[in-house]
Parts: C-alpha cells; structure tokens; sequence
C-alpha cells in the first residue's frame, strides 16, 4: 500500500487485493458515515453507477464500507498518471495531435456525462487521468444533476478553471462551466501554464476580463437569468 494522492476530503492509495492480486487505486473517505443508506444516498457513488462503464469515465469496481469503523473506501481502477502529472514532465513533447486526442477524449467523457444529465463541477488537470494515451475523467465529488434546483455552491471547482458566472452570479450557473474549465486545460496542455491562475477571486475575475473583456449589463443580466 502506497500513498497516491490527498485532498481535504479524502486520500487515495494504491493497493492490492489479497485474493486476486488486482492493483486498485483506492480512494478513502475521511468523513466517517453511519449506515449504507448515507453511503447510496452520495452523489459520486450514484454518478458513477450511472456513468459506468465508458471508455473516458473512470472506472467505480467496488463499493467498500466498513460499519464498525465508519470507512468508506471505492476501488478504481489504476491509471498511470493525471493530466497534471503528465504536462509537468519536462522531457515531454506535447505535439497538437496529442493535445487534439487528449481534448476530443476529454469532450466525448463530458459529451456523456452531460448527456446522463449530470456536470462533473471540477474539471481540470488532476482530476482527468491518463493511461497508455487513454483519457478518463475522475473525482465527481463535486458533481450535481443538471435539472437541479439552483442557486448552487459558490465556492465550486478549482479557482483556475473556474467560469466567470461562478465567480459573479451568486450560484446561477449551468453544465456549460464544464465545458469552459476544459478550455483552460487545453491552453494549459498546449502550453504547460495556466491560462487564469488567480491568486484570489478578484484576481481570477480581473484575468479573465483582461483577456475575454468585461460583461455588459444585458449579458450580466442573461446569465443571472
């Protein structure tokens, strides 16, 4: 067992089934829960039994609870690296045939996810996972329904990908900012920098008007609907 990654709600590790020798990457739940139901009751595990199995969705093998303790763990399949990972490598290539194959995978997973009626909320390059030139979307922690009721979380998705109606719209936003959090991993797997790293949510606001300009009223006023 091996540590792969953490984030404030969970880490993830890569380990092997005693039985079958199978290598999962295993990410474990920090929050302990109480019953299964709780554990049904999460929109990840409920997204990815929708969403399984597809060629560009990672792949949920099992469910792991344990009641005594409170553990949740899911079993994924193990992939080489993200997105990130791979981009920071500074012996690699990034020709745009490769960008343009790794972007029309990334759309196919979110043409998908999208057409099941879901939007994944945290695109971006740690969250997208590379294997022999094969793209698969992870972590839907964040993820809601696209018919739900809004006004959603404000506080969604990495600051550096995130849309401009997150950012000014009091939680009035759709599956679209997914599609907008992919445009900035293109520029990023291009050219290995981000496109708008904020330091802060004025900052992150300022970069994007300075390139894409500032709304107008009637716009402003469209996307708060």
């Amino acid at each position: 067992m091996c540590k792969l990654g953490e984030g404030t709600f969970s880490e993830v590790l890569k380990v092997k089934h005693k039985r079958t020798g199978q290598i999962y990457a295993m990410k474990r739940f920090r929050k302990h829960f109480n019953t299964y139901e709780e554990i049904e009751g999460l929109r990840e595990i409920q997204a990815l039994k929708r969403l399984n199995p597809h060629p560009h969705i990672v792949d949920l093998h099992d469910v792991v609870f344990e009641p005594r303790n409170g553990v949740l763990s899911l079993n994924f399949e193990l992939m080489d690296c993200n997105l990130y990972e791979l981009i920071s490598r500074k012996n690699l290539l990034m020709t745009e045939s490769k960008a343009k194959m790794y972007m029309h995978q990334i759309c196919k997973g979110l043409e998908y996810i999208h057409s099941k009626g879901i939007f994944h909320r945290d695109i971006k390059p740690e969250n997208i996972l590379v294997k022999d030139f094969n793209i698969k979307i992870a972590d839907f922690g964040s993820c809601r329904g696209i018919h739900s009721k809004q006004p959603y979380t404000e506080y969604i998705a990495t600051r550096w990908y995130r849309p401009p109606e997150c950012l000014l719209c009091d939680g009035i936003y759709t599956y679209k900012m997914d599609i907008w959090s992919a445009g900035c991993v293109l520029y990023e797997v291009i050219s290995k920098q981000p496109l708008f790293p904020g330091s802060n949510e004025l900052d992150q606001i300022h970069r994007i008007h300075n390139i894409m300009g500032t709304p107008s009223t009637k716009l402003l006023k469209q996307m708060l609907g």
